[in-house]
């Protein structure tokens, strides 16, 4: 029986990335170079015990971003109920995103974290498994971080057009 509705939950997960036009990359897969579009991940188990864990996804940067996110538990598939998953973290880096629980501990959270640098990251899904047939899915995505320029950088450059401004109005007097 637990067969079946693990066996039920994977199918369920691959469902719902399809519905969300990607599929859904389960614990240590690569979510690739997060972009505008959320990357779908997700996991399901059985157990006979409560069961904590830790999932992680690989993803890439290609520039400065601010990545966001979430997560929740699904609580039946196809009129199959699940056992309650409890969702309690999220890391990037092993950075903990003080992720931010729904009003229903057990339904998900959302996190975020900005100034990301370009380069391989980990995030890591944290929660606890009670007994039975359980499963998570969630998105992530990325937004390239503009550089707005300082007060003082933006004085410096037009001190400098004015500089290059004042010297080529003096060659131009000389020359006439």
């Amino acid at each position: 029986m637990n067969l079946v509705k693990h066996t039920l939950a994977a199918i369920a997960l691959m469902c719902a990335g399809a519905a969300q036009a990607g599929s859904v990359v389960m614990p240590g897969g690569n979510l690739g170079d997060l972009n505008v579009f959320p990357a779908q991940f997700g996991d399901s188990s059985s157990q006979d015990v409560f069961t904590p864990f830790a999932a992680t996804f690989h993803f890439s940067l290609s520039v400065l971003s601010d990545v966001y996110g979430s997560a929740a538990a699904l609580d039946a598939i196809f009129g199959q109920t699940l056992s309650p998953t409890f969702l309690i973290g999220a890391a990037i880096d092993g950075v903990d995103l003080l992720a931010l629980p729904s009003p229903s501990l057990a339904s998900g959270m959302t996190f975020s974290l900005g100034n990301l640098a370009a380069g391989e990251h980990t995030l890591t899904i944290a929660g606890l498994a009670l007994p039975g047939s359980t499963a998570f899915t969630g998105s992530v995505y990325a937004q390239a971080v503009t550089q707005v320029p300082e007060p003082a950088s933006l004085a410096f450059a037009l001190a400098g057009v004015a500089v290059v401004g004042g010297l080529r109005a003096r060659r131009s007097t000389a020359n006439a």
